[in-house]
């Protein structure tokens, strides 16, 4: 079960960029929303 980690596939390193492109998106769309929001409640 060990080598698992130990030697990743390419197609491992392409699901785990595009895990992390997707996480990125979504924390920086969260991110965005929370600041427009403290800029409309602060007006």
């Amino acid at each position: 079960m060990g080598w698992e980690q130990t030697a990743m596939t390419p197609e491992q390193k392409k699901s785990n960029r595009r895990l992390g492109l997707i996480l990125g998106s979504v924390a920086l769309i969260f991110c965005l929303g929370f600041v427009v929001r403290m800029v409309v409640l602060g007006h």
